[in-house]
């Protein structure tokens, strides 16, 4: 007999088994279509360059979101068999896809930032369909539109650091059940009764002695009996 592991639960109520399940499907079907772009976007490079520093992060989140779709099978896999090492895979590729993504977010938030205003203006308006655009609306739809990628970028990485920790629980949860797989717990009337003194007589089956009597004691003449001595 071996003792229960409480289930773990994430959002205040659900199992992370499930999240697990969740969590490695869109990372599969959603890592694999973001890389799917990334890399239709890498072959038309000689046709539609960009700037160096922007193929460079092309690159970057192409080749990380590769990754976590292909790590994301074993999440799924792992969740589906409750196979540890599958798992904690999962969530260490899942913690480094985090950091690569946090740093390739940073790095393009700076380019972002620190390109010329000018240009990018000049370049909207260029860009514009009607002739009523103007440089202040370029402007502020530009500073809207950074706004949006920096909130973008916050939230992404909040999602994955969450969806680490579901993934670490559930870890955590697979060692305590093979743990508790591996503990024998005794039930209380097997204990009490390992536990008690083993008593054993003889007087059932086996015949008295026969000078435990008073009359029959060593020293006792016959026909003289010592208990009514004075």
């Amino acid at each position: 007999m071996s003792m229960s592991v409480r289930s773990r639960k994430f959002c205040c109520f659900l199992p992370v088994r499930l999240g697990v399940f969740v969590l490695s499907l869109l990372a599969m079907v959603g890592g694999s279509f973001v890389a799917a772009i990334g890399w239709i976007q890498v072959s038309q490079l000689k046709q539609n360059p960009i700037e160096k520093s922007d193929e460079i992060a092309l690159f970057i989140h192409s080749s990380l979101f590769t990754l976590l779709g292909v790590l994301a099978v074993l999440g799924f896999f792992g969740a589906l068999i409750k196979n540890r090492p599958m798992i904690k895979s999962f969530a260490v590729a899942l913690a480094i896809h985090l950091g690569f993504s946090v740093a390739s977010g940073i790095f393009s938030i700076y380019t972002m930032f620190t390109e010329d205003s000018k240009q990018e203006v000049a370049k909207c308006l260029e860009k514009a369909a009607d002739t009523t655009t103007t440089k202040e609306t370029c402007a502020t739809n530009i500073a809207m539109l950074k706004g949006v990628l920096v909130a973008v970028y916050v939230i992404t990485w909040l999602i994955q650091l969450y969806a680490y920790f579901i993934i670490e629980r559930y870890a955590d949860q697979l060692d305590d059940e093979e743990a508790a797989a591996n503990t024998v717990v005794i039930p209380r009337s097997m204990a009490f009764e390992i536990g008690a003194p083993q008593v054993t007589t003889y007087s059932g089956f086996a015949p008295a002695y026969p000078f435990t009597e008073p009359r029959q004691a060593f020293g006792a003449t016959r026909g003289h009996d010592p208990s009514n001595m004075a």
